[in-house]
């Protein structure tokens, strides 16, 4: 899978094999029905159009910043951002205003995430009709690890959509004549995750744990992933003795282990022991993965050489996470993930593998890493938390204390269930900071207006929380060209 996605740009150059223009997210413009034809016609048609999906995820995920943006600024972990005008409103004094978002417009359009999940209709509707014998593998098994990860990576783009936006529109077939196909209007956040969950079950049955090849390890969704984005969407549905099942499969039959202390920081470095789920970024001069824009941001000199600015992580919440930030912590994740916490300008430096393209004078940075999506750390803190929902303080604490004791922190003993839930919340900002998920968690169990929590964010309130203002508005001025339909989330549209 990596080598179709090294070579994802032969196929769809912005889609003129299968999206045409590439401009609707739902109605796009009529597919060349004899170019269609003839995409889809052997085994390696159908890996690149499977490769091609994974593309689509990526640049999804890393436009103007999103991933991090969406999880992380929105949580108060940086205090300023290098200076970009856009995050001006990101801090408790703008109330964290996702509806004045200057040169952010990305933020509001998910036009990219629907180019993913048409790519995977596609994917879902024209494989399971191909020809066995255009198929060097075994064909049956072959198209079942195809389907699966469309099945998959489809689930993933309504599960995000759904976190960041809510109300999906749901599309899950192929329109061979979008001119004539009709608007659909948005549906509802429980509509959503059931698609995610209806995707995920599918996956499931058609993918397996392990691997036939060592170099799609983590880059390639498998049955855990499955199971993992399964565990996270149940949680979102306060459905948790099916959480608590469905990372038990992770944990008993996955066979991934917590990376030791001693190397932590080779979660991020590619197909790691603990990585459930990554997207593939790694830097090679022959065949670069790595995005400039991907990591940069995050350093600065003397991590990046002549960078002098960068995001700066908010001192305030380290202290409050971690309570001791000096070279002496024993906490294993104040040395491994910060830099310069005794200064007033800390860095995270989570993603620090810098590699240069021209290594003589040193320029053209690149963070040779992966984004790590989903990892076995997650899935114990979501064991715990179903387990704290149910009632179960003893296996809540085990799994909490897995985590605790990788860090090198002392365990944790709950004497009740709300204050092991603030433990677990507080674990996460410790654990997860800067991969892109603090924010989601905290507002979907409304932690993150909490007074009662030490860790709420400053700049949300509960009226905000409840009546979905956590969630991003959508970019009406562009969307409505595609579907007339589309209407404004309810809080945004009178704030």
């Amino acid at each position: 899978m990596k080598n179709y996605i090294k070579h994802f740009v032969v196929l769809f150059l912005c889609g003129t094999i299968l999206f045409g223009s590439c401009k609707k997210y739902i109605n796009e413009t009529p597919i060349n029905a004899p170019t269609t034809a003839n995409f889809w016609t052997s085994e390696q048609a159908a890996q690149t159009g499977l490769a091609g999906a994974y593309s689509l995820l990526r640049t999804a995920l890393l436009n103007r910043s999103s991933y991090f943006t969406f999880g992380d600024a929105t949580a108060g972990e940086f205090t300023s951002f290098a200076g970009d005008i856009a995050y001006s409103d990101f801090s408790e004094s703008g109330q964290y205003d996702f509806n004045y978002t200057p040169y952010g417009s990305q933020w509001n359009d998910w036009t990219t995430f629907y180019q993913l999940i048409a790519q995977c209709n596609l994917i879902i509707n024209k494989v399971p009709g191909m020809a066995a014998s255009t198929f060097t593998d075994d064909p049956v098994a072959t198209k079942k690890q195809i389907i699966g990860q469309a099945y998959f990576l489809r689930a993933f783009a309504y599960y995000y959509i759904t976190e960041v936006w809510g109300a999906p529109v749901l599309v899950t077939q192929v329109y061979t004549n979008p001119i004539t196909a009709q608007p659909i209007a948005r549906s509802t956040d429980a509509q959503g995750f059931a698609q995610v969950v209806n995707d995920l079950k599918q996956s499931i049955s058609m993918l397996q744990y392990s691997y036939a090849n060592p170099g799609d390890v983590a880059v390639q969704a498998n049955k855990s992933a499955a199971f993992a984005l399964l565990s996270k969407t149940y949680m979102w549905q306060k459905q948790y003795q099916p959480a608590a099942a469905a990372a038990d499969s992770v944990i008993k039959y996955g066979g991934y282990t917590l990376e030791p202390a001693a190397t932590y920081r080779n979660i991020f470095r590619g197909h790691d022991q603990e990585s459930i789920f990554e997207l593939y970024m790694l830097y090679s001069g022959a065949d670069n993965e790595a995005a400039g824009d991907a990591f940069n941001m995050f350093l600065q000199a003397p991590f990046i050489i002549d960078q002098q600015t960068a995001w700066y992580v908010a001192p305030t919440v380290i202290n409050n996470l971690y309570g001791d930030t000096t070279s002496t912590s024993a906490d294993i994740r104040v040395k491994n993930n910060f830099y310069g916490l005794q200064t007033i300008n800390p860095i995270l430096v989570k993603y620090a593998d810098v590699v240069y393209q021209n290594s003589g004078t040193q320029t053209t940075a690149y963070v040779s890493d992966d984004l790590v999506v989903l990892r076995l750390a997650d899935i114990y803190l979501t064991r715990a938390e179903a387990a704290a929902r149910l009632g179960d303080l003893g296996t809540g604490d085990m799994y909490l204390n897995l985590v605790r004791k990788r860090a090198g922190v002392a365990a944790y003993n709950a004497t009740d269930a709300t204050n092991l839930i603030y433990e677990i919340m507080d674990e996460r900002g410790r654990e997860f900071y800067g991969e892109g998920s603090w924010y989601f968690d905290l507002y979907r169990t409304g932690l993150i207006s909490d007074p009662n929590y030490e860790n709420s964010v400053p700049g949300y309130n509960t009226d905000r929380v409840n009546g979905g203002g956590c969630q991003w508005p959508i970019g009406l001025r562009a969307l409505l060209q595609q579907d007339p339909l589309l209407v404004q989330n309810k809080w945004w549209a009178s704030h």
